[in-house]
């Protein structure tokens, strides 16, 4: 399933940043005790917990669906506990907007506008496939193994949404790390899409990280909205830091100073 990896890096991308340990595979059973509510913060939604990463993706699963916009307000992302997400800015892909839980990157979203070329129909298996061909070579050099799930397609506006998720690992040289994503196309104009992607580092919770995951491909998607008929772009300057992602691994004429 190629979506997957390409995915990775156009989304959970941020995976590959943002954990850099292999993972147990174990998630904790026994009472845990919650975070007091004052120290639930935009920089550790799991505040003061005993374990305040498994906190953070129980909020996930339990807080509300709200919703967070780019900086010139052209969509609405769906997000629950939307008050502690922080958009920001990731380097590796081109995409429209960003926003993280958490500064330990709890979870991870992400907005790519996708063009399509001329005469082709603007439907949201074409634009998957469409971003697939854009992304494929985004992940080059990276060792990823996947574990694809099967495509769930629901109605938004009317017309088929396909979604797609998968459970993964992947190396990148200098560490390696599980991940949870799942991601939607959306035949939002009438000459390009939009794709919407969340991405889960495992950590020590990967049971957490795919039903927060699977709360997305079961309620989240329906609920993104595009506020304009003419395809979304960036009208103003960045101003958070943006993430890099880690270089990919060189081959052994790069390293010796030889062409790519």
């Amino acid at each position: 399933m190629v979506a997957v990896i390409e995915l990775f890096r156009a989304v959970p991308l941020l995976c590959v940043c943002m954990a850099c340990a292999n993972s147990t595979t174990v998630a904790p059973s026994a009472p845990m005790r919650p975070p007091t509510p004052t120290s639930v913060t935009l920089k550790e939604p799991g505040g003061d917990a005993e374990d305040p990463e498994r906190a953070a993706l129980e909020r996930l699963l339990g807080e509300a669906w709200g919703a967070r916009t780019d900086k010139d307000e052209q969509l609405l992302a769906p997000l629950p506990d939307w008050e502690h997400w922080k958009r920001t800015r990731y380097f590796g892909f081109d995409h429209l907007v960003g926003f993280r839980y958490g500064n330990e990157h709890r979870a991870m979203v992400a907005v790519r506008v996708q063009d399509l070329p001329p005469g082709t129909p603007v439907k949201s298996e074409t634009c998957m496939r469409v971003f697939e061909d854009w992304a494929r070579p985004q992940i080059a050099g990276f060792d990823v193994k996947l574990h694809p799930l099967p495509t769930k397609v629901v109605r938004w506006r009317g017309q088929p949404l396909v979604i797609q998720s998968v459970d993964g690992w992947v190396s990148w040289g200098i560490g390696s790390a599980d991940f949870s994503v799942a991601w939607a196309a959306y035949p939002a104009y009438k000459d390009g899409c939009l794709i919407y992607g969340v991405a889960l580092p495992w950590h020590d919770q990967p049971a957490l990280a795919k039903r927060v995951r699977d709360r997305w491909v079961n309620e989240g998607f329906l609920g993104f909205e595009a506020l304009t008929a003419e395809k979304a772009y960036r009208h103003k300057a960045d101003d958070p830091r943006p993430v890099p992602l880690p270089a990919a691994p060189m081959s052994g004429e790069q390293a010796a100073g030889g062409k790519p």
